[in-house]
């Protein structure tokens, strides 16, 4: 029992530098897709748009409505292999696995692959419902369906949830610059789930050719 509230207190600890205060459960990109208390606000949802000049600043600020109230977390453009985007305090960004995850918790991440000007949409859903259903029921959401989330512009989503309830993500993104990328997102179950995936989603949606 010690045991257990020692981890969760580390937890917490992590999260807290992670993530801003007051992080809600469930979001967006979590359990059912739907709008949750953690939502992205305008300016995170501008910072794509705001970032597409030839020379990006150094620096961006993620801004994220948590519970009815505003918080900001300072984030660091990083350059990836042919593409750079911005990424949060809290987390690490590997340029040589192309990847973003939870500094102290690995496990929550995003991977990243650039695909080919010429790539197949319904290919890509054919692979992403092969590659999730090993997890359970795979379901696409569109749209409305992803209001508030980073991803609402997402080409396609494909979300399934394992039995130890971790969120696995399969996303098309077509960045503001027309680039396309894959992301597959892993998110475990925890009470700051859904703050996470908003602060990553935000940083997956910063991408640009470099």
């Amino acid at each position: 029992m010690r045991k257990s509230l020692t981890r969760m207190a580390a937890l917490t600890a992590a999260f807290a530098l992670a993530l801003p205060l007051g992080a809600s459960g469930n979001g967006p990109l979590t359990g059912h897709a739907q709008a949750a208390e953690a939502s992205v606000s305008t300016a995170a949802k501008t910072l794509a748009a705001s970032s597409t000049s030839t020379v990006r600043p150094a620096t961006q600020n993620f801004s994220v409505m948590v519970k009815g109230k505003e918080t900001k977390r300072k984030a660091t453009l990083q350059q990836g292999k042919g593409y750079s985007l911005y990424v949060a305090a809290g987390y690490t960004f590997s340029a040589a696995k192309n990847k973003i995850y939870l500094t102290q918790y690995p496990s929550y991440q995003a991977k990243i692959e650039k695909l080919p000007a010429g790539y197949k949409l319904e290919t890509l859903r054919k692979q992403g419902k092969a590659e999730l259903k090993k997890y359970g029921e795979v379901r696409s959401y569109i749209g409305d369906q992803l209001y508030e989330s980073p991803m609402y512009n997402a080409k396609l989503f494909l979300q399934t949830s394992s039995k130890n309830n971790t969120t696995h993500n399969y996303i098309v993104w077509t960045s503001k610059t027309g680039e396309s990328y894959l992301f597959r997102v892993t998110v475990p179950e925890s009470e700051f789930a859904g703050t996470f995936t908003t602060i990553i989603g935000t940083s997956l949606t910063s991408i640009l050719a470099k």
